[in-house]
C-alpha cells in the first residue's frame, strides 16, 4: 500500500477515535509524492447579509442668502423738509406743499467796453459793439457839396464809406500830429462810416454806476454828440453817440 493511502486511513480511525480533538497539522509532502487536493467547500453567506439598508447620511441644508440692502444714503434736504411739514401739520397749517426755492441773488455787475481814441488832450470812447474795424489813413475821393467835417469817401471791399474829421466834427483845431492818425470805421443803422481820430490808446471796461450824465455845461449841438460820461480809475471818458456824431443834418459845432 502506497505511503499516501496508509496517512490517510490513520488519520480516519484517529478522527472517528477522538472526534473532540482537534486534527494534526499536516506534514509537507515527501518529495516524489504528490497529494490529490482536497475538494472545496462551498461557503454560504447568509441571506440576511443583502438586506442591510445603507446609513442614511443628513447633509446640512443649504444656507439662504437674503439680497443686500441697498445703503440707505442720509439727504440732510430730506430731513430739513420733513421737519417743515411735521410742523406745519401740528401747527394746523392747510397748504403742506414744499416751499418753492428761492431764486439765487446775482451780484454780477453789468460792464460796456468801449474803445479809446484821443483828440488833442482830450479823450473820447465808442461802445465796441458799434465798431466794425480800424484802418490806416488811405486816399479819400472828394465828395462835391459835402459838409466841411466830411473829407470824403473811401471804398471798403466794394462798400462806399464816408469819411468824417472828428476834430472838425467837434470843433477842434487842425494842428497836430497825424503820425499815428487812424479811421475807426463804425456802424450806424444799415450803413459804415469812418472817423478819422488821432491815435487809438486801448479798450476799457466801464460799469453802468461809473457812468454819469451828460454834463450841462455843454450846449447846441456839442451836447447832442456826447451820451455820457465814463470813469475808470483816474481817467474820465468822453463817451460819445455815435449815431449822433455821423446825423449831417445836425450841422457843425460853431
Amino acid at each position: 500500500m502506497e505511503l499516501a493511502k496508509i496517512r490517510n486511513k490513520a488519520r480516519q480511525e484517529a478522527t472517528s477515535e477522538a472526534p473532540a480533538q482537534a486534527a494534526p497539522l499536516e506534514e509537507p509532502a515527501v518529495a516524489g509524492v504528490f497529494e490529490e487536493p482536497l475538494p472545496k467547500q462551498a461557503v454560504s453567506l447568509p441571506d440576511s447579509l443583502f438586506d442591510l439598508q445603507p446609513p442614511v447620511v443628513s447633509f446640512p441644508s443649504p444656507v439662504s442668502f437674503r439680497p443686500e440692502q441697498p445703503e440707505l444714503r442720509f439727504d440732510p434736504l430730506a430731513k430739513i423738509l420733513a421737519g417743515r411739514e411735521y410742523d406745519r401739520a401740528v401747527n394746523g397749517a392747510v397748504n403742506l406743499e414744499p416751499e418753492q426755492e428761492t431764486q439765487p441773488v446775482s451780484f454780477e455787475v453789468d460792464f460796456e467796453e468801449f474803445l479809446c481814441f484821443r483828440l488833442g488832450d482830450e479823450e473820447y470812447g465808442i461802445n465796441i459793439m458799434e465798431i466794425k474795424e480800424i484802418i490806416k489813413p488811405r486816399e479819400l475821393t472828394e465828395v462835391p457839396r459835402a459838409p466841411g467835417f466830411v473829407d470824403g469817401v473811401l471804398s471798403l471791399r466794394g462798400v462806399i464809406v464816408p469819411v468824417f474829421t472828428m476834430r472838425k466834427r467837434l470843433g477842434m483845431t487842425l494842428d497836430y500830429d497825424g503820425s499815428q492818425e487812424r479811421i475807426v470805421i463804425v456802424r450806424s443803422g444799415d450803413g459804415l462810416h469812418g472817423l478819422r481820430v488821432d491815435r487809438v490808446t486801448d479798450v476799457v471796461k466801464i460799469s453802468k454806476t461809473d457812468r454819469e450824465a451828460t454834463p450841462s455845461v455843454l450846449e447846441g449841438v456839442a451836447r447832442e454828440f456826447v451820451s455820457g460820461i465814463g470813469r475808470t480809475g483816474k481817467r474820465m471818458l468822453i463817451i460819445l453817440d455815435i449815431c449822433k456824431v455821423v446825423d449831417t443834418a445836425l450841422g457843425e459845432v460853431v
